[in-house]
């Protein structure tokens, strides 16, 4: 053990090496120009001044916005005799001016911006890691505003995506498990185990690497200025676990004194009468936030510092949370070439652990032979709130609730994440820049079973039919077998499962102009990281006691914008990636041990995507792309997973995926544009959880194939100045090519067995904006989820409580009281629809919420 860690820390030192020594040789450069470049941006139909409108000039990382009346201001602009100055701004077609400015000289340039659709005005970064405009990106890609972020009070990062085409999340309530699926990309089972959905914020990942999950609904986006969501073949960039997706968040950086502040109040409406629940009798849950922070550009210093806190009751039994968030992004221009920012951020979480709805648990015992053992589960009706369960047999007294079982409402999970990133940014030409990172990454999950004085007998979750209990009798744990591991059905005070990672890594990027033709990018990135687990280690788990094991990860892109004409562009890059961990054999059971087939894996991921821009206001677009995902910690060593045991899986391997992919972009007019797309994706040896019933077990294994397909249509329609509207569906087709009956008999139940769990065949979305007035704006969205057609858990035929088949709407209203001071009051779920994201997880109901933000 100690040589293995002494070898991680030469990898560690050898990484920082190669990232300092990229930073020391580039040059520090100086510029003594400090030219002054001062306009107005105003919009062309009235000639009002355009707020917040982005003016940057191009070669250098002189930036700013503008102010309430549409003025800027950049200074230290190098002397030049064609300075490229760009304006852009959400709902305006971008523009850009050539001017002159002299050594220490002043210089005003004017600009008058034309309305147009929200989506023909969109700049995407993360396709090719540069600034594209929209109708150049080669892939599909959607940007989500800042204007629609603060639609509502506190928006949280699930909230935030969940209208983009493609895109489903699936919450189980508080901030327990969650899973965000691009293109069917995800299933739920475990939650965000193994997730193929890559998180970034300002760059650095923000997955939990153990398991790969994200707690979505945890992301607080209050200190955010704009999310982009990459599909399908460009995610091959990004590497392992990005197969699915990316979702990358931008932190704010202002462009002037800031002081910001905000609270806002809400509750959870009454239940329907079908389905009070007897935790929502006579009781009203309230929840409430609160942020404040400060922000300033001043000099070569940037910086921008946000604590936000929220506090929720919860809208069902034990979903109840709290966190506290504290963001803080810092820049340091050292010249108009080169800076400095460090994005860094720590969010800690605490809330009840959120299990399913009531059910009656009918089990049937033959002694035999041959003995049989068979339990059938269906939910209570109107205690979809309540999370307590109850049993019938010979065994138990029929359908009585006990306070024998009322054993869940205690369990808490808390979870810590932290971020510091560190980017050191030269231009150093205007044909070539270097981008260098370090970064450290901090993860941490705890669930608390037990907080009582004494022992707690689940009903579920591994074991078998055990002896007799002294307190409790005969204890029913699932299945026959003697040999099957019972330690999840008895919890003892103080029981807790916690898995904490500390990941160290750095990257460097060369960003190359070649020539007008050619534009080459370079990068390089590797990690460590360091797991602390109480179960999903080699060694075979003991209560509270924890082990150590280690991660390594490498990775190694090129990239080429080959410009093959004026108006068509091929992207083509090549990834390669390595991982491993250090264990070479995993503990089955106590003392017995098995190799591990695969305890390192590598891949190539090629990808090639050509745009064709027809005209300037449409283009056409295809790709095709390889990637791949090593196995997670957790799907490699999970022992334990609710109501289920897990078992280890010493044979599991890498999955990999075959992305096609064809669009169009047409921009009809300033008031319409469309965006198209079409696409395949084809897995093999795709990772999936399969259970076993009859022992209440899972395991991780490898689907040899399966396909998904289906096409995108993204709309959006701004007849006038005032009215925004939106809407967007996806078809989706998920098969399981490898399909054999019998081999997975929860999954036989489905109403289609071939279909891949979790994946809706329907989705769609609208958004309706009208600004009233100059201070008033009201919105309204909906949005709608196609029953499923298959699941992993409480299976039957008929599909009789699957998630899914749901529309909910939602709304909100804007009042500008003045420049400082905004009001906002919502309506979540205004039809009090009651639906679930995932199969006995009730989502939140009906909820108002009234809010007030201050800016100075």
């Amino acid at each position: 053990m100690k040589k293995q860690q002494a070898k991680g820390s030469g990898m560690k030192r050898l990484a920082l090496s190669v990232t300092f020594l990229a930073s020391t040789l580039a040059p520090l450069t100086t510029w003594g120009a400090d030219g002054v470049l001062k306009g107005r941006v105003t919009d062309k139909a009235d000639g009002e001044g355009v707020i917040g409108a982005a003016v940057s000039i191009a070669g250098t990382n002189i930036a700013t916005a503008t102010d309430i009346d549409g003025n800027f201001v950049l200074r230290n602009v190098p002397a030049s005799k064609q300075q490229k100055v760009t304006v852009s701004s959400i709902g305006y077609a971008p523009t850009t001016q050539v001017i002159a400015v002299g050594d220490g000289q002043s210089a005003t340039l004017n600009f008058t911006l034309g309305q147009t659709t929200i989506m023909a005005s969109e700049v995407v970064v993360g396709a090719a890691l540069y600034k594209q405009d929209r109708l150049d990106v080669p892939v599909t890609a959607n940007v989500v505003s800042k204007e629609k972020i603060k639609e509502q009070p506190n928006p949280t990062l699930d909230a935030v995506v969940q209208d983009v085409p493609g895109v489903v999340v699936s919450r189980a309530g508080g901030t327990s498990s969650s899973n965000l699926q691009i293109r069917g990309s995800n299933t739920y089972n475990g939650g965000g185990i193994g997730t193929r959905v890559n998180a970034f914020y300002d760059g650095f990942p923000i997955n939990s690497p153990d398991s790969g999950e994200i707690v979505w609904q945890s992301i607080n986006m209050n200190a955010a200025d704009r999310v982009e969501v990459l599909k399908g073949a460009a995610a091959t960039l990004y590497g392992s676990g990005a197969m699915g997706g990316v979702v990358n968040v931008t932190g704010h950086i202002p462009q002037k004194m800031e002081i910001r502040a905000g609270s806002s109040i809400g509750f959870y409406d009454k239940t329907p009468s079908s389905d009070e629940s007897e935790y929502r009798d006579g009781y009203t849950p309230i929840f409430w936030n609160s942020y404040v922070g400060v922000g300033n550009k001043s000099g070569k210093w940037t910086y921008d510092f946000l604590y936000s806190h929220s506090d929720d009751d919860g809208y069902r039994q034990n979903a109840w949370n709290y966190m506290n968030d504290v963001k803080l992004k810092a820049r340091y221009d050292i010249d108009s070439k080169q800076y400095i920012q460090l994005s860094t951020f720590y969010n800690s979480t605490v809330g009840g652990y959120a299990y399913q709805w009531p059910s009656n648990t009918d089990v049937n015992l033959n002694v035999g032979p041959p003995a049989s053992f068979v339990v059938n589960q269906t939910p209570i009706e109107g205690k979809s709130y309540d999370i307590y369960r109850t049993y019938s047999s010979a065994m138990f007294v029929p359908l009585v609730y006990s306070n024998l079982y009322d054993v869940y409402t205690d369990d808490m999970i808390k979870r810590q994440n932290a971020l510091v990133g560190l980017n050191y940014v030269n231009l150093l030409s205007d044909n070539l820049s270097l981008d260098t990172r370090l970064y450290y990454t901090y993860n941490a999950t705890r669930i608390e079973y037990n907080r009582t004085g004494i022992d707690q007998v689940y009903p579920t979750g591994g074991g078998y039919i055990t002896p007799v209990h002294p307190a409790y009798g005969i204890i029913i744990g699932a299945g026959l077998n003697p040999n099957a591991p019972n330690f999840p059905s008895l919890k003892t005070p103080g029981q807790f499962n916690e898995t904490d990672d500390n990941r160290y890594g750095a990257g460097v990027k060369l960003d190359w102009r070649v020539n007008d033709a050619h534009r080459m990018l370079f990068g390089i990135d590797a990690n460590i990281v360091d797991t602390r687990t109480t179960q999903v280690a080699a060694e075979y788990p003991v209560k509270g006691a924890f082990n150590d094991i280690q991660e390594k990860n490498f990775a190694a892109f090129l990239q080429d914008e080959w410009k093959l004409s004026d108006k068509l562009t091929a992207l083509m890059s090549l990834r390669y990636d390595w991982s491993g961990i250090n264990k070479d054999e995993v503990e089955e059971t106590p003392g017995v041990w098995k190799p591990i087939n695969n305890p390192s894996v590598d891949a190539l991921s090629p990808r090639i995507a050509l745009n064709y821009r027809v005209s300037d206001d449409t283009a056409l677009r295809a790709s095709w792309g390889q990637s791949f995902r090593a196995p997670t910690l957790y799907e490699r060593f999970v022992r334990e997973g609710g109501i289920f045991t897990g078992e280890m899986n010493p044979d599991l391997n890498k999955e990999t995926m075959t992305a096609w992919e064809a669009g169009f972009f047409k921009q009809f007019s300033d008031k319409v544009s469309i965006d198209v797309a079409g696409f395949i994706n084809d897995y093999d040896d795709l990772i999936q959880s399969i259970i076993d019933y009859d022992n209440s077990t899972f395991m991780y294994r490898n689907i040899t194939k399966a396909r998904i397909w289906g096409i995108e249509t993204s709309l959006n329609y701004r007849p006038t100045p005032d009215w925004n509207m939106s809407v967007g569906y996806t078809y989706m087709n998920a098969k399981n090519r490898s399909y054999e009956p019998g081999a997975d008999k929860t999954l036989d139940k489905n109403p289609n067995p071939e279909w891949l769990p979790y994946r809706p065949e329907h989705t769609a979305s609208a958004s309706v904006t009208w600004k009233a007035t100059k201070k008033l704006s009201l919105n309204v969205n909906g949005r709608y989820v196609g029953k499923y057609n298959a699941v992993s858990v409480y299976t039957n035929p008929e599909g009789d409580n699957y998630p899914g088949d749901f529309v909910v709407f939602n709304a909100g209203l804007k009042y500008q009281f003045n420049k400082n001071v905004t009001g906002t009051l919502a309506c979540n779920n205004i039809n009090n629809t009651q639906y679930e994201e995932a199969e006995w997880f009730r989502a939140p109901n009906r909820s108002f919420i009234a809010g007030i933000d201050l800016t100075y």
